[in-house]
C-alpha cells in the first residue's frame, strides 16, 4: 500500500511539473513578463524626439556661428559665398618674389586708361616693366611706347595724357640735361655698385610727371620732351588732360641732343611694386593689356 502511495505521489508530481512548463514556456521564450507595461510610453518617446531635434537644431546654429566667426577673423583663408578675393600683399621694390594680382587688383587700377591713346602694349619683352637693363645693372620698372612695337606711330612731341583722375605730385619744368660725360659716370657707378641707386635710377628716366591716385597708386611718365607749363605740383588733373609731350631726355641720344630713340616710357606704381614686378613677360603683357586696351 505504502509503494503505490509513493507511485502515486510521484506520478502527481510529474504531471505537475510537466503542467508548469507548459503553462510558463510561451512566457520565458517570448521575453515578456506577466503584469508589466512598456518602460516608455508614446508620449515619453514624442517627447525626447523632440528633445534630439532641439538638440540638433543648437548645435547646427553653433556650428554656423563657428564657420562665420572663422571667415572674419584676420588670416582666416576661408572664401566667401560672393568668391570676394581680400587685396593682395606686393612685394617691396627689390624683392624677387612674385606679385599677386587677381580680379581685387584689376578692379583698383580699373580707372586708368591709355597715356597714348590707341597705342597697344609693346610687342618686344625688352620693353615691358621687369626686362633686364645690362648697360646700367638694374632693372625696367615700367611700359616703353615705341614706334613700330605699339600699333601706333610715336613721334617726338606728340603729347602725353593723364592716365586717370589724380593730383600732380611731381612735374620737372627746370629739368636739366645732363652731359654726356655726367651720364657715363653715372652708368659708372652703377658699374662698380653692380645696380642702379635710386637717385641715379631718377637722373635716368629724363624729365617727369608723377600722378597720386587713389588707392596709393602712382602714375609715372618719364623721358618727356618737355611738361604742361600750366600745371604745378597740387593740381588736380582729370584723365585725359593734356600733361607732357614724348621725348628722350635722360637718354644718350638725349644728352647728345639728338631727337633719335625717342618714346615715352610710363610706370604703375602700387605701394612700393611696378605693376608687373616678379611676372613672366607673358603674364606682364597680359595684365598690361587687360589695364589698358579696354
Amino acid at each position: 500500500m505504502r509503494k503505490k502511495s509513493r507511485f502515486f505521489y510521484f506520478l502527481v508530481s510529474i504531471c505537475l511539473i510537466v503542467l508548469c512548463f507548459f503553462l510558463f514556456s510561451s512566457l520565458i521564450f517570448s521575453g515578456e513578463v506577466p503584469g508589466t507595461e512598456p518602460a516608455t510610453s508614446p508620449a515619453e518617446v514624442k517627447e525626447i524626439e523632440k528633445s534630439i531635434e532641439a538638440g540638433l537644431e543648437t548645435e547646427n546654429e553653433e556650428r554656423e556661428s563657428r564657420e562665420e566667426q572663422e571667415q572674419k577673423s584676420p588670416g582666416s583663408s576661408a572664401v566667401t559665398e560672393s568668391n570676394e578675393v581680400p587685396a593682395p600683399d606686393l612685394p617691396s621694390r627689390g624683392h624677387e618674389v612674385k606679385q599677386a594680382w587677381d580680379n581685387a587688383l584689376l578692379e583698383k587700377i580699373s580707372f586708368l586708361q591709355n597715356p597714348l591713346p590707341g597705342a597697344l602694349v609693346s610687342s618686344r619683352d625688352s620693353q615691358l616693366p621687369g626686362a633686364p637693363r645690362p648697360y646700367r645693372n638694374g632693372v625696367h620698372e615700367g611700359l616703353d611706347f615705341y614706334s613700330g612695337a605699339c600699333g601706333i606711330d610715336v613721334n617726338f612731341g606728340d603729347p602725353v595724357f593723364a592716365a586717370g583722375p589724380g593730383v600732380v605730385y611731381r612735374i620737372d619744368h627746370d629739368y636739366q640735361e645732363p652731359s654726356t660725360g655726367e651720364r657715363e659716370e653715372l652708368l659708372r657707378i652703377c658699374a662698380e655698385n653692380g645696380d642702379t641707386p635710386e637717385d641715379i635710377l631718377d637722373k635716368l628716366r629724363g624729365r617727369q610727371v608723377w600722378l597720386v591716385h587713389s588707392h596709393d597708386i602712382i602714375t609715372r611718365y618719364a623721358h618727356l620732351s618737355e611738361v604742361a607749363e600750366h600745371l604745378q605740383e597740387g593740381d588736380l588733373v582729370e584723365p585725359g588732360d593734356f600733361i607732357g609731350a614724348v621725348g628722350n631726355s635722360g637718354t644718350s641720344e638725349g644728352a647728345e641732343g639728338s631727337t633719335a630713340n625717342h618714346h615715352l616710357h610710363f610706370e604703375i606704381w602700387i605701394g612700393d611694386s611696378y605693376l608687373g614686378e616678379g611676372l613672366s613677360p607673358q603674364e606682364i603683357r597680359e595684365l598690361w593689356t587687360l589695364v589698358l586696351e579696354k
